[in-house]
């Protein structure tokens, strides 16, 4: 899978500047399922395809050490940036072949990224890596959304699935995330695993924000690369279409995006 795209500047950039949060209510049942696991202290945790940080600057506060690796320097130069927390380092690394030590991590974070690995090669570094009784947790969002404000939420939705259908229905990526890492989770060589879907969250937006969170999407970005007019076009249709669901924008209207994430956690006996 073409994933060149991620060592880009202007994609670091604005992936940075607009891509949503990562999900406490995830992030906790992570924490719960490695604490009822292998219990604190919870010392060293590698978030793999970190991306520029996103994912790995909430895990800092729960453990002694963060590691964050990523294939693409331009990404982790943002993430150094963007990261004041002392215990976080970043290095330029695939999540085939880690930089670490035998037996050596308590948890294995990977956000938004597990569909972009070599499986066959990631869990086997998964299972060399992961202390006796450490954890994995490979999550993502569905590539579906629901948007709500008012009157005009079923109108609003229909945009998100039109913009979703039109960039995603040719990569291999979407068909791995619409199974909810399926052939993944089977893959995997532990017997103590689980996945948990359907987990709900709601994300406040401006329009300009959601706006922002399309143009972060990866596949946005590859079609930016191939044809710059014809995806800025594409973008200006859609915020055009959001204004006339809606009616005259502000610019301050919040809307309700409504996702869902699929998580699988595992956990090396």
């Amino acid at each position: 899978m073409d994933t060149e795209i991620f060592k880009s500047e202007e994609y670091s950039k604005v992936y940075q500047d607009n891509m949503v949060p990562v999900s406490e209510k995830v992030l906790n049942l992570i924490l719960s399922y490695l604490e009822e696991k292998k219990g604190r202290p919870f010392e060293l945790a590698v978030d793999a395809g970190c991306g520029t940080g996103r994912s790995t600057r909430p895990l800092a506060e729960h453990f002694c050490k963060v590691i964050g690796i990523d294939i693409s320097k331009s990404q982790i130069h943002v993430a150094r940036k963007c990261t004041p927390q002392e215990n976080i380092t970043y290095q330029i690394s695939p999540a085939e072949k880690m930089p670490l030590e035998d037996a050596s991590v308590d948890l294995i974070n990977v956000d938004l990224a597990a569909h972009w690995f070599l499986a066959d090669q990631f869990i086997l570094e998964v299972n060399r890596v992961l202390k006796k009784r450490g954890c994995l947790a490979l999550h993502a969002l569905y590539p579906k959304f629901a948007l709500q404000y008012k009157n005009c939420s079923e109108k609003l939705t229909n945009i998100c699935d039109e913009f979703l259908n039109n960039l995603y229905k040719h990569e291999d990526v979407f068909d791995i995330m619409s199974s909810l890492y399926e052939e993944l989770f089977e893959a995997l060589p532990f017997a103590d695993k689980r996945r948990i879907t359907g987990i709900p969250e709601i994300i406040n937006l401006t329009p300009q924000e959601l706006l922002g969170f399309f143009e972060s999407s990866f596949m946005f970005q590859k079609f930016l690369t191939k044809d710059r007019a014809a995806a800025t076009a594409f973008l200006q249709t859609v915020e055009k279409r959001i204004a006339d669901a809606i009616g005259e924008l502000s610019g301050d209207e919040i809307l309700e995006l409504h996702v869902k994430y699929f998580c699988v956690l595992a956990c090396k006996s």
